[in-house]
């Protein structure tokens, strides 16, 4: 027994009559689909006057013949006859099989009934005395077909636009025929209409528009109007090649090949236009799908127009046959002129068997073709949809053209095989999708380059996947429904579109080819469809589907994308998967994507977070939104040490799961808060993207829930993307809130896990007295845990313990080694990232004088650096790159300098692109800036360290800003010119204003050795005095690089 449609679960008893698990009914629902259709009403008008005229058992005959009639002509136009209405009848086109010319088949067989029913009217009215009149109306749309309960006759179409259809027929008049705006939209180019018109009917709230149908033109094709060739150069070259050649008098056959609407029969036109170029005849045919068993169908056209008897009268005709064929006996070019309807009718019939005329009519053509001297090309499109007999005739026929001066183009669709594809000597065209590039230049004359249309053109090229026809409709879709506005080339957007539909031009075309697949394969399809655009052998198999994949393959509707097993295949084309997709009734789609959930959980146990969030995406589509939003958040969790934009895109379906849930879920809170938390939190991981408006929802959830945890997880994104935008001030800011409200809450996992990045940005900021403080609090929070607190970071003791140590040499208090000494090795042992963090901020320490750089110092370097790459956090690589990159330039030896500035180059990289934080490119510009001077470039570094300490005086970077000054009088100094040392001077007074919690003897120690450097350069004699009281501090300090330095300006006195 089958499981449960809708949540997929087994039955537990063999005659259970619902489901154990969901209660739902395990009866099966007859099969349905939805297709795109075009519905044919017809109505006798004044019926129950002609049944009171000659009675009812008169009407009866009268009504049969008549639908008989009818059925004959809707059955010979490929339609389905649905119901007879007691005087009228209704028929589907486009069901159960769908049709892409349904709407032509559809007015065909309208105008047929009409002309029926016009013939027996004659007969009625001689024999009754009664006027027979019919209505048709005609209207085109999606519908859902299929059985109606379990008798015979059960199969129909229902929905709205079976009404409308009805409608159109009660306003059509007696003996017309009254097509709705769809229709007449399908049936463009290829019917004649009638001026538009406004109809009222029962049911409207306004007046639709209608046209009358007068008469059907065929043999349109599709085409992308007048619009400029694109990227056809190759295949347009390869076809005048051989018109060359055909001139001089060695012909050939083409064979064009490619999907609908992917510009076959463009390519068709511009033979036809190269070849009227050089002055060659064209004689163009083409097939169309409601006759392909019409037989002499395609061969009667082209000798039609071969021959130019188009519109002649009948001797007139027979006299250019004769012409035509001078060399031909008579009595075959009298089954010429049988064949195509203009034999004398004073003459008998040619009484000759089929297969003999056949036989004899193409060795006539093929003596002809021998026998003509002048270039000819004959275009016959859409071979697909030959009739069998032209077929074989043609075939014979092209296989001698290669002895003359004629050229021979067929198109056809790739589930073509026939004999018209196996011409010897065919040199065979596959047209393939246009790159983006094309589509775009194509969708820029047919759409325009408005900035509102931008979005817009690139989801239609996303959409369409080089296919221009579906370009073209779809832009026509777009502006019938008003999202675009003005006119062709010059459109502007009016709405925001959130998904480009499919229009039903293209829902017919693509539904045609599933629908000739055969049952087995169709069912894959449809099951793969609901997989996804990629989709294995074992996923199918798991749906309990048997898959039939070859049949799929060869109708160019797959391809197979990874042959080991399992083997893995994708949709040719979006559209396909999304028509296959749609056509299923959402019923069948809920419970196949609920049983795919299962399916994945049952074939993939010990990687269910990996999958989790494919599971979730079914879930979601299944409308088990709770869920979904699992599976959303733990796929948003395993991606995020993984792919940070993953994990951000996982939290966004959570949290737009979590918004459509109703009021009165008392789950709908806390689900709202968690997605949005975790979005705001992620920015830290880089690629941030801006969450500044999902905060202000955030803080709006937190404070009517009261949940300060989750408000402080969120305001530690916040403080992270003013500092990823270079947005320092307001870092400053939203740290200071952030410590406000640490400051009261009970969580101290979430105090811990948020605190570093606070006390990252007040550091920054100068205020140390804070930063210890909090950094006192973290360490008591954590009670010796490493890992206490690990919502952001491996170690957040760790990271308290180096900010400890920040503000404890900032401040000149001592045990700042050993917080580094600790930090450094509980962070080893937490994870790469961790550890690359500490070591960055550890030896950016050394720019400040606190350490000095040696081999040790490079080996712990590059050992961070390596572990932040293995892990792909830019975060931790970033810190470290800065970190170690400004140490690793004061290294004595200069290969390792060297290494230093590349780290630097990469660092500045990482903040231009949006990887790590803006607000340190001041900082690092001014060190490369340095770096560029120690290597003798001074003047060009000179205005960049000028521009450097400008701005980290405006963002009120303190350290930063000590640093980057000491760059710039370093410089100065060493430049040596009176104008420089005063300028240094000056620089030097303006850095001990940096405002910061006091003592701020980073700032002390650094303004002293300035000023005993520019003593030195004036040659001062207070020099010796200053550079002793420098190394006195240093000393006192234990600032190993500050006692360096000093010891270094002691011996150059």
């Amino acid at each position: 027994m089958a499981g449960c449609a809708s949540c997929g679960a087994e039955p537990a008893r063999p005659d259970a009559r619902f489901c154990d698990s969901c209660g739902a009914s395990l009866a099966a629902l007859p099969h349905a689909e939805f297709k795109p259709v075009t519905v044919l009403f017809a109505d006798v008008v004044r019926s129950m006057d002609i049944a009171a005229a000659v009675g009812p058992e008169r009407l009866r005959e009268i009504m049969a013949e008549l639908v008989g009639r009818s059925a004959t002509v809707v059955q010979r136009y490929g339609g389905t006859m649905d119901k007879f209405t007691g005087d009228g009848i209704m028929a589907v086109f486009g069901a159960p099989v769908t049709l892409e010319d349904h709407a032509v088949r559809a007015a065909l067989a309208a105008l047929g009934i009409q002309a029926e029913t016009g013939d027996m009217a004659r007969t009625v009215s001689d024999s009754d005395g009664v006027e027979l009149r019919l209505r048709v109306g005609l209207n085109s749309g999606r519908v859902i077909a299929g059985e109606i309960g379990s008798g015979a006759g059960g199969y129909t179409a229902i929905g709205e636009q079976v009404g409308l259809a009805q409608r159109m027929e009660s306003v059509a008049g007696p003996g017309t025929v009254m097509v709705s705006e769809s229709t007449a939209r399908l049936l463009a180019g290829a019917a004649v209409l009638g001026e538009p018109q406004l109809v009222e009917f029962k049911g409207a709230t306004a007046p639709v528009p209608a046209r009358s149908l007068l008469e059907i033109r065929t043999g349109q094709t599709m085409s992308v109007g007048d619009l400029r060739l694109v990227g056809r150069s190759w295949e347009l070259g390869a076809v005048e090649g051989i018109l060359d050649r055909t001139i001089g008098g060695r012909g050939g056959v083409v064979g064009v090949v490619g999907s609908p609407g992917i510009g076959k029969s463009r390519l068709a036109r511009e033979a036809a236009a190269a070849a009227g170029h050089h002055g060659i005849s064209v004689v163009w045919t083409y097939c169309e799908s409601h006759t392909s068993d019409v037989p002499f169908r395609v061969i009667g056209q082209l000798l039609t127009a071969a021959t130019g008897i188009g519109g002649l009268e009948s001797a007139e005709a027979r006299a250019r046959i004769a012409s035509s064929f001078a060399d031909a006996d008579t009595a075959d070019v009298e089954l010429i002129e049988d064949l195509l309807g203009v034999r004398d009718p004073a003459s008998p019939a040619p009484a000759v068997a089929a297969d003999a005329r056949r036989r004899r009519v193409t060795s006539t053509i093929k003596a002809a073709t021998v026998a003509n001297t002048n270039p000819v090309l004959y275009i016959v499109e859409d071979v697909q949809w030959i009739d069998e007999v032209s077929e074989s005739m043609l075939a014979e026929f092209f296989a001698v053209v290669a002895q003359t001066p004629t050229m021979v183009l067929v198109t056809y669709r790739p589930e073509y095989t026939g004999a018209l594809s196996r011409i010897p000597g065919m040199a065979t065209i596959a047209v393939a999708p246009l790159g983006d590039s094309d589509i775009d230049a194509l969708l820029g004359e047919l759409i325009g380059r408005d900035p509102s249309t931008t979005e817009l053109a690139g989801a239609v090229v996303a959409r369409v996947d080089g296919n221009p026809f579906f370009a073209e409709e779809i832009v026509r879709d777009l502006a019938e429904r008003g999202v675009l506005v003005g006119l062709r080339g010059d459109y502007t957007c009016a709405s925001v579109v959130n998904e480009v539909e499919v229009p039903v031009t293209l829902q017919a075309t693509i539904g045609a080819r599933i629908d000739r697949l055969p049952p087995a394969a169709k069912s894959t399809l449809s099951a793969a469809a609901v997989v996804g655009s990629r989709f294995d052998v074992d996923l199918l198999e798991g749906l309990g589907v048997e898959p039939v994949l070859d049949e799929l393959v060869r109708a160019e509707l797959i391809d197979q994308v990874r042959f080991t097993p399992p083997a893995q295949y994708v949709f040719r084309h979006p559209l396909i998967r999304t028509v296959a997709y749609e056509a299923q009734l959402k019923a069948d789609r809920v419970a196949t994507h609920r049983r795919l959930a299962a399916a994945i959980q049952a074939a993939h146990p010990d990687s269910l977070d990996e999958n989790a969030a494919l599971i979730a995406e079914h879930l979601e589509a299944a409308g088990d939104a709770v869920e979904a939003y699992g599976w959303h958040m733990r796929a948003g969790a395993w991606s995020f040490s993984r792919d940070s934009t993953a994990a951000q895109a996982s939290w966004e379906r959570a949290s737009t799961v979590a918004d459509r849930l109703p009021d009165t879920d008392e789950r709908r809170a806390g689900m709202r808060i968690a997605p949005r938390t975790l979005l705001c939190a992620s920015v830290w991981r880089g690629s941030p993207k801006p969450v500044a408006g999902r905060f202000e929802e955030l803080r709006e959830l937190c404070e009517a829930s009261g949940d300060d945890a989750s408000l402080a997880v969120g305001m530690y994104g916040l403080v992270a993307e003013h500092m990823f935008y270079g947005r320092m001030r307001q870092s400053f800011a939203a740290a200071a809130e952030l410590i406000a409200l640490l400051d009261r809450l009970a969580d101290l996992d979430s105090s811990i896990g948020v605190a570093f990045l606070a006390i990252g940005a007040t550091s920054e900021a100068g205020d140390y007295r804070t930063v210890l403080r909090l950094a006192d609090k973290v360490i008591d929070w954590a009670g010796g845990d490493p890992a206490r607190g690990s919502l952001i970071t491996g170690s957040p003791l760790a990271i308290a313990l180096l900010w400890r140590a920040t503000a404890r040499w900032s401040l000149g208090l001592g045990g700042w080694r050993d917080d580094l000494r600790d930090a450094t090795r509980m962070a080893r042992a937490a994870d790469a990232g961790t550890f690359a963090m500490v070591v960055g901020v550890k030896n950016a320490t050394a720019t400040q004088g606190v350490l000095i750089v040696d081999d040790d110092t490079a080996h712990e370097i590059d050992e961070a650096v390596r572990g932040a790459r293995s892990v792909g956090d830019d975060t931790a690589l970033g810190s470290a790159l800065f970190g170690g990159g400004t140490a690793l330039m004061l290294h004595p030896d200069e290969a390792v300098r060297t290494r230093g500035r590349e780290m630097m180059d990469e660092f500045r990289r990482m903040c231009t692109d949006g990887r790590f934080f803006a607000s340190e490119l001041p900082a690092i510009e001014s060190d490369i800036a340095r770096g560029m001077a120690r290597l003798g470039d001074r003047e060009a570094a000179l205005p960049i360290l000028r521009r450097t300490v400008n701005t980290l005086f405006d963002i009120g970077q303190a350290v930063n800003t000590v640093i980057a000054t000491g760059n710039l009088v370093v410089t100065l100094v060493e430049l040596g010119g009176p104008d420089h040392l005063a300028e240094a001077q000056r620089a030097v007074d303006r850095m001990a204003t940096v405002p910061a919690d006091e003592p701020f003897v980073v700032r002390d120690i650094s303004v002293l050795r300035l000023r005993a450097l520019l003593a030195g350069a004036r040659g001062d004699g207070e020099h010796p005095e200053l550079v002793e009281a420098y190394r006195t501090m240093a000393e006192s300090l234990g600032f190993e690089g500050h006692l360096a330095w000093a010891r270094e300006m002691a011996s150059d006195e």
